[in-house]
């Protein structure tokens, strides 16, 4: 598989579905260049090697202390958080998640984050902070043994917060990673307000880790 300029596994068969798109309409119009490179595995290479990722989706917006941050502010339901976290296996992650509260179900983001053998800490925000808490607390109450690498979920008052305290738990080389499930509004401008605050709250990470 031709490698790509991006993590997760759902972000490499977005990849191939768009190659077999591109492979499909170049053999319905043979005349164009561009669409008929799709099926040159050397011009597909150059391709996946260069791309750069766009803002908020599973971008990698530096690294403190061994520390790699992640920025994934444009999820904002449960599945594509899901998504991101399997982009890291194996990986130490301290998941930032919470924002505008939509009465969705979070049961399915504690059993999938439950689910991970790697350890992995929770770091709720307001509004729907509380109400994400309690489906792990409810998850746990349900379980029949204890979860190999769940670390708990912790409310925090606002994302500074909640990084730092991200930040401090994933040391000395896992993820911290901001993909938080719900909506930026109420409490950002927008979901690229959201990351660039994300950004900032590294920065002011950094700044303490060495001073």
């Amino acid at each position: 598989m031709v490698p790509l300029g991006l993590p997760g596994g759902h972000n490499r068969r977005n990849a191939l579905i768009a190659r077999r798109v591109l492979v499909a309409l170049g053999n319905a119009a043979a005349d164009s260049y561009l669409v008929e490179r799709s099926a040159d595995d050397a011009a597909l290479q150059r391709a996946a090697d260069g791309f750069t990722p766009l803002p908020s989706r599973l971008t990698t917006v530096g690294t403190v202390d061994g520390v790699a941050f992640v920025d994934d502010s444009l999820s904002t339901n449960v599945l594509p958080t899901l998504a991101a976290l399997d982009a890291f296996p194996g990986r130490r992650v301290a998941l930032i998640v919470g924002g505008q509260d939509r009465g969705i179900d979070y049961a399915p983001l504690a059993a999938g984050v439950r689910s991970r053998t790697a350890p992995t800490r929770v770091l709720t925000l307001p509004d729907s902070g509380p109400r994400i808490s309690a489906a792990f607390a409810a998850a746990a109450a349900a379980a029949a043994t204890a979860d190999e690498g769940f670390a708990g979920a912790v409310n925090c008052p606002d994302l500074e917060a909640a990084v730092a305290a991200a930040f401090a738990w994933a040391r000395p080389d896992g993820i911290v990673l901001l993909s938080p499930a719900a909506p930026s509004f109420g409490r950002f401008r927008d979901y690229r307000d959201r990351g660039d605050q994300f950004a900032a709250a590294m920065r002011a990470c950094a700044g303490r880790a060495t001073a």
